[in-house]
């Protein structure tokens, strides 16, 4: 099972395009759904003989890259069968800059509404039965690729994909995961792994608290796919966690130095297109690697997509906004250190009296993913608050740093003080209080 274990993580490489040529856009003849066929990207479309509930969007621009680049698709299904691919209900792109030594990753939404080139409008998660049909069981990625690189600009340079069984043999073989939970959340779960996982009675309401967690297979598996009151983005975010997890505590174990004994072997075991080469290519930066060199790009409702039925059968879908995807997809491809909110390069120092210590690592790497260089403390300067407090040493030079911090954080207004030193050692100082474990949970609608 190690080995299955190191081919995840290398693919991945932490869990968390090259050579692009101009796409021109698709003419307003296929938004129309007209019968002219389009050029755009791989070749000839044949416009849908049957109108579309929406308008067929233009071929997405594509990022703007100096660096090189290594862009990895990483695939979940949600299949209890070995070796099924079924819904892929987790699409992550992971994007690593070997240039810079960064790793960069973003969540796509399942229920991303976009068009699929030859076909019509779809699901993102129902994109890879399609290729199935369209390519058969082998090739199945190529129109997830086709569909990526023409929605988003994304080129695919490799995939990796696991169902629910190799992602729990994957935790149970690294001994289980530490995550910091920073939101606490209920959701329905398998009373034990060897019930039913399609009887409804085989569930019982399960909740963890705001915390540091060390997580078996089982509760890892229901950590990445619980939705308590929260939102699919959110799962996506927990999703990014877990990936950057698995890299840290693969990692600690030492498993990347076994990778010239275990890759040939493991290429018969998961379902991906890469090389051994490949593979070893990437054993040193995930031994470099560290947390100030990954970013996880949030796509955010309202600002990325919008809620959308379809008018033929009412289906819920997230609709893209094209302009802020595209800003999206250009941040996923700009390396953390150019790239930290908005280019202010913000730094944060984070401490907790010794009741809340457990929680001021928990902020700092919730800090950290948001794109924050970030300095713990400890108990340093920590004085007992009931409320989290926030230090602003900038004068208001790092607005959007301060406004994603206190979301990140729920801090209200009246608990940011606005200390201006140019002197400081960092632009903000976080003191955890004592409501930081209550400040966020996502409970079962009732």
């Amino acid at each position: 099972m190690q080995r299955t274990v190191l081919l995840w993580l290398l693919t991945a490489l932490c869990a968390i395009g090259l050579l692009f040529m101009a796409a021109p856009s698709a003419p307003s003849s296929a938004a129309q759904g007209t019968a002219a066929p389009t050029l755009v990207i791989f070749g000839t479309y044949a416009t849908p003989l049957k109108p579309p509930p929406t308008a067929i969007p233009p071929a997405a621009p594509m990022p703007v890259i100096y660096d090189d680049v290594l862009t990895i698709l990483v695939l979940g299904s949600d299949s209890w069968q070995r070796g099924i691919v079924g819904r892929t209900d987790v699409i992550i792109v992971v994007v690593i800059n070997r240039t810079h030594g960064t790793v960069s990753l973003m969540y796509l939404p399942r229920d991303l509404y976009v068009y699929v080139p030859n076909d019509t409008m779809h699901k993102l998660n129902t994109v890879a039965a399609l290729g199935i049909k369209r390519y058969g069981s082998e090739n199945y990625v190529q129109l997830l690729r086709e569909t990526l690189l023409y929605n988003f600009g994304i080129k695919v340079d490799h995939y990796a994909r696991i169902g629910f069984t190799e992602f729990r043999e994957i935790i149970d073989a690294l001994g289980g995961l530490r995550i910091g939970v920073d939101c606490a959340i209920e959701g329905n779960r398998l009373i034990s792994p060897d019930l039913d996982p399609h009887d409804p009675n085989s569930y019982q309401v399960y909740r963890m608290d705001i915390g540091l967690h060390r997580m078996d297979a089982d509760t890892a598996l229901w950590y990445a796919r619980a939705r308590g009151s929260s939102t699919d983005m959110d799962r996506g975010r927990r999703q990014m966690e877990i990936l950057t997890a698995i890299w840290r505590q693969a990692r600690a174990a030492n498993l990347f130095a076994q990778a010239t004994d275990l890759v040939p072997r493991l290429l018969r075991l998961v379902d991906t297109d890469m090389s051994a080469a490949d593979l070893l290519s990437l054993v040193p930066l995930a031994l470099s690697l560290d947390l100030n060199r990954i970013q996880h790009i949030n796509l955010v409702f309202k600002e990325h997509f919008t809620q959308w039925y379809t008018s033929d059968n009412g289906m819920f879908t997230w609709l893209p906004i094209p302009e802020a995807m595209a800003r999206a997809v250009q941040d996923l491809y700009t390396p953390p250190t150019r790239n930290r909110l908005y280019g202010e390069a913000p730094t944060v120092a984070v401490s907790a009296i010794e009741p809340l210590l457990q929680y001021h690592q928990v902020a700092a790497e919730r800090l950290m993913r948001e794109g924050f260089a970030v300095t713990m403390l400890g108990t340093q300067t920590a004085q007992a608050r009931n409320f989290t407090t926030i230090y602003d040493y900038t004068g208001g030079a790092k607005p959007n740093s301060l406004a994603i911090l206190r979301r990140a954080l729920r801090v209200s207004e009246r608990n940011v003080i606005a200390q201006p030193d140019p002197n400081a050692p960092y632009d903000f100082r976080v003191e955890i209080g004592y409501s930081y474990p209550n400040s966020c949970e996502f409970k079962i609608r009732q």
